[in-house]
């Protein structure tokens, strides 16, 4: 026997209504619970896959040439080397079958300021080259292409990148 939810009184097991009160029986599904469960699941997925497919900004492209500072590691005392903001002008050219060429064009920096142009082959120290307008060498590189990168050092302490080229 069942009980009628609205008034109480008893009601045979294969009745839809309420002999008492003629309220109508909803036959309980045992499927409701995996219903609601199934419906939770796919919610989640939807939103998850629309945070996956929503687009990220990414960062802005990346100039090769352009200067970058990279610094040592410090203490919380010390405070960063700002970068001087003249200029350094270097050309670079293949020798066949295997030699740069690179030589210090301009710069806008005064006497002093900068400390040391550092020479980097294919990831390998390969040199310096002087600090004054018109100083050039010669380096060893592969008879491939070669990736030139050169680094100023200043007397600030603060390094930068000057020339890159990783096309010679």
């Amino acid at each position: 026997m069942k009980t009628c939810p609205r008034c109480g009184a008893s009601v045979e097991p294969g009745q839809n209504s309420c002999p008492n009160c003629r309220a109508v029986l909803k036959k309980k599904s045992a499927l409701t619970p995996y219903l609601i469960i199934i419906v939770l699941i796919v919610v989640v997925v939807i939103v998850v896959a629309v945070v996956l497919m929503s687009p990220v900004a990414g960062p802005g492209p990346v100039t090769p040439v352009a200067p970058v500072l990279t610094v040592q590691p410090m203490s919380a005392d010390e405070s960063l080397p700002s970068q001087p903001t003249c200029t350094i002008g270097i050309t670079g050219s293949k020798v066949p079958p295997s030699s740069i060429r690179l030589e210090l064009m301009t710069t806008t920096c005064n006497a002093g300021e900068i400390t040391g142009l550092k020479v980097l082959i294919n990831g390998a120290q390969a040199g310096t080259l002087g600090t004054n307008p018109g100083a050039g060498g010669t380096f060893t590189g592969s008879s491939g292409t070669n990736n030139v990168l050169v680094t100023a050092n200043f007397a600030n302490g603060a390094e930068a990148v000057v020339y890159q080229n990783a096309n010679l």
